[in-house]
C-alpha cells in the first residue's frame, strides 16, 4: 500500500516512515498542506494518514477533505485531536490517537489496507487505538457496531 504521510513534527514523521516502511510504501512525510497536495497529486498514494494540527489550526481535517475531494483518497487521522477528528468523522476513515506504539501504527495500516481492499467492518483485524468512523466514507464498506439497531 502506498501511504501519504502528513506531520509537521519531524521526529514522529522519522519514526512513522520508518515503522511504515516495513511493509508499506511512504510518500512524504509531507509537513503541510500545500507539500501534501503536490505529493498527493504527484505520487497518486492509495491513503493518507493525516495529523490533524499541522500548523496549530487543524490544517488536516481540510487537507483530508481536500484530497478526497481532489483525487478521491480517503485519509486516516493520526492526531492527539480526539474530539475535532470525532466532530469531523465525514472527512476520514478514523482516527489513531496519540500517543501510539509502532505496533499501532502497524496495526492502523493492516486495517487501512483490509478496508481499502473491501473488507467489511466485521471481518478487520483487532485495533486497538484506532478508532473507526462509522460514516463509511466514500467506496468504504463499514458494518460498524455503532450502526447496528439503527
Amino acid at each position: 500500500m502506498r501511504i501519504l504521510l502528513v506531520e509537521d513534527d519531524p521526529i514522529l514523521a522519522l519514526l512513522a516512515t520508518v515503522t511504515l516502511a516495513e511493509h508499506h510504501e511512504v510518500i512524504g512525510p509531507a509537513h503541510d498542506v500545500s507539500h501534501a497536495l503536490q505529493l498527493a497529486a504527484q505520487e497518486k498514494p492509495d491513503i493518507a494518514f493525516v495529523d490533524i494540527n499541522l500548523a496549530g489550526h487543524d490544517e488536516g481535517i481540510e487537507l483530508a477533505r481536500a484530497l478526497m475531494a481532489r483525487h478521491g483518497m480517503t485519509s486516516m487521522f493520526v492526531s492527539g485531536q480526539v474530539l475535532c477528528a470525532r466532530a469531523n468523522a465525514d472527512a476520514a476513515l478514523g482516527l489513531l490517537r496519540k500517543p501510539y506504539a509502532p505496533e499501532d501504527l502497524t496495526q492502523c495500516a493492516s486495517v487501512a489496507q483490509a478496508l481499502l481492499d473491501g473488507q467489511e467492518f466485521s471481518a478487520l483485524p483487532p485495533h486497538g487505538l484506532l478508532e473507526l468512523f462509522g460514516n463509511g466514507s466514500p467506496g468504504m464498506p463499514m458494518d460498524s457496531p455503532h450502526d447496528v439497531g439503527k
